[in-house]
């Protein structure tokens, strides 16, 4: 592993990707990415084309309804090129 840059989080919890890994893994505004927690390590990866089921998969259990759920998601990707 190597480390490219150190970021801060902010009082929202938000981190910047930096620029190295951005463009070492081709991420783009818009593009959605994937955060793997092992133990005490966040791995960011690309979504590249991975089926919804893969996704839901690796959310592990939901803390809303199916239905709610699927209403989110269709917000969301309605909003996704906005």
């Amino acid at each position: 592993m190597t480390t490219v840059s150190v970021g801060s989080v902010t009082t929202k919890g938000q981190v910047t990707l930096p620029k190295e890994a951005r463009d070492a893994l081709g991420i783009h505004a818009g593009d959605k990415v994937i955060f793997d927690l092992k133990g005490d390590q966040i791995m960011v990866r690309k979504v590249r084309g991975e089926s919804i089921l893969t996704l839901i998969d690796r959310m592990g259990d939901l803390k809303e309804d199916s239905l709610s759920f699927q209403r989110r998601l269709r917000r969301e990707w309605t909003h996704r090129g906005a």
